[in-house]
């Protein structure tokens, strides 16, 4: 069985490039950006916005995105936990899924060789520090 590196560079380098391909992937580069977790609520608006970003329709498809997600967690890559979090703009809680990377340095490495990753993170740092300078 190949490990979590070799596994993300067989994703980067798939050539199908299928609608669900192209989501896992996806899903992977905006975790890391994010230092490996993210709320599936907020994996939505994140995942707009790199699409947004790589200049493609920034629908996604709650169909494909649970397809992936669960793909990513039988391959390994994720960990998806049924979890309780606070709600912003009132009182109580609300069940979630928290989403985590498994080996998030592996990860990184692998995508280290993305162009796309890294324009998308060079962007979003960029944008980041122009916010704060202002």
């Amino acid at each position: 069985m190949s490990g979590t590196l070799e596994k993300i560079e067989r994703m980067l380098s798939d050539s199908r490039q299928t609608e669900l391909s192209k989501m896992k992937v996806n899903i992977v580069r905006v975790l890391t950006v994010y230092k490996g977790a993210s709320w599936k609520t907020e994996l939505f608006l994140d995942l707009a916005k790199l699409l947004e970003f790589l200049g493609q329709p920034n629908v996604i498809k709650p169909r494909i995105l649970s397809k992936a997600l669960g793909s990513l967690s039988s391959e390994g890559i994720i960990t998806i936990e049924d979890k309780k979090r606070g709600a912003m703009l009132k009182q109580g809680v609300y069940a979630d899924h928290l989403i985590r990377v498994n080996d998030l340095a592996k990860v990184k490495t692998a995508l280290e060789k993305d162009p796309v990753f890294a324009q998308y993170t060079h962007n979003r740092d960029r944008m980041i520090k122009d916010a704060l300078s202002e």
